[in-house]
């Protein structure tokens, strides 16, 4: 939050993966959580796509951004969202904080990240502003917050989605390169999509929605 205030900014974040010593200065994902409750942004690996995109939302929506790697369940027709970083204020900073169990990274099991408990059946928005022109937007809902499962990060949430077989065959839309973008999504809570089509021409990106 110092570093935010002395550079007078709004963002930050690291290449946590590899980037930094982690044996010395530890895994940012506690401060990281902090910050995204006090309505500013820490984001993680250094995805400067998810970095923008949760400022645009929390100065259009007022909410923070939960960045998940997602995975594809298409026998539930859902998407599995997981990471070790998340707010606990997803409705934003003044909105009802979520249970948590402060845990580690789980990684290599060292530092301090949380496992946020989301709320059963909020309505939520998965976006991603790639190449600084488009918008990529679904909306789902969560069906489970699964107790820890050790195959993924510590916050874990199910989302069940209009077709996630098709939204498997065109993720990405062919407009991405590289693990982290093609990996990342950020979760918000709320159906955000009227919002994201009325912003998309006032700052001049398009939407392509996963269906």
């Amino acid at each position: 939050k110092s570093i935010l205030a002395a550079e007078r900014a709004q963002a930050i974040t690291v290449n946590c993966l590899g980037g930094i010593p982690n044996d010395v200065l530890g895994y940012p994902c506690l401060g990281f959580t902090r910050l995204l409750d006090l309505g500013l942004v820490g984001a993680c690996e250094a995805d400067m796509d998810s970095t923008l995109t949760m400022l645009m939302f929390t100065y259009a929506f007022g909410v923070p951004g939960f960045i998940s790697d997602p995975l594809f369940d298409t026998s539930k027709n859902a998407v599995i969202h997981a990471h070790c970083t998340a707010p606990t204020r997803m409705d934003g900073p003044a909105g009802e904080r979520a249970p948590f169990i402060i845990r580690t990274h789980t990684d290599d099991d060292k530092g301090a990240a949380l496992e946020v408990e989301m709320r059963m059946g909020q309505v939520i928005t998965c976006a991603k502003l790639v190449n600084l022109d488009t918008m990529l937007a679904s909306t789902g809902k969560i069906i489970e917050v699964p107790d820890f499962d050790d195959r993924g990060c510590r916050t874990q949430i199910t989302t069940e989605v209009n077709n996630a077989g098709a939204m498997l065959a065109n993720w990405g839309a062919g407009l991405v390169d590289g693990w982290v973008p093609q990996l990342h999504r950020v979760v918000f809570y709320g159906d955000r999509m009227g919002g994201v089509r009325q912003l998309a021409p006032l700052m001049g990106f398009k939407v392509i929605e996963a269906m």
